[in-house]
């Protein structure tokens, strides 16, 4: 056989057989586990603080609105202007959603609270978060009712690769 580069040779790509299949192994894929992680963990991993997504209940219906947050005593804090829906709202059930993707390694985690939130009044108490969360709002303006809710479920679940892919390049087995 000659392509128009010359002559072929035992070198080149294999060629197909009549009526026989393909015996090359394919290449294993990369296994994932999926695994639940415990109230302690899901704490760990929001402990830093940052940002996660509130869920609740409006006029309008269901709400989902990023906010930045801080963790303290086990209990979410974040802040928000007094004219807005979450200020609106925020005496009542809430969901808070916080998660991270390592999206080269298809790797990552998620944390789901369930809880009721409140607005904190007391100024003592608002003097105490101002001063032991440094937490600060990523929108402009006013963002001086500081709202708080403490767990009453929690949950979370990680994904990895399983013990049994191969070690991420550059780390030892």
């Amino acid at each position: 056989m000659t392509t128009g580069r010359g002559q072929a040779n035992s070198r080149d790509a294999p060629r197909a057989l009549p009526d026989r299949e393909s015996t090359a192994p394919e290449p294993a894929a990369h296994e994932r586990a999926l695994r639940t992680l415990s109230p302690a963990e899901c704490f760990d991993l929001l402990e830093p603080g940052g940002i996660g997504r509130v869920g609740f209940t409006s006029a309008d219906g269901i709400m989902i609105l990023p906010v930045n947050f801080a963790v303290t005593r086990k209990t979410i804090i974040f802040r928000t202007a007094p004219d807005t829906l979450l200020a609106l709202y925020a005496d009542a059930q809430v969901s808070f959603e916080v998660d991270h993707l390592d999206e080269a390694l298809h790797e990552g985690w998620s944390v789901l609270v369930h809880g009721h939130a409140h607005k904190v009044t007391d100024e003592r108490e608002v003097k105490h978060l101002e001063d032991g969360t440094y937490l600060e709002p990523g929108a402009g303006g006013a963002r001086d009712v500081y709202v708080r809710s403490p767990p009453t479920r929690i949950s979370g679940r990680r994904i990895q690769a399983s013990s049994a892919s191969p070690p991420a390049r550059g780390t030892e087995p």
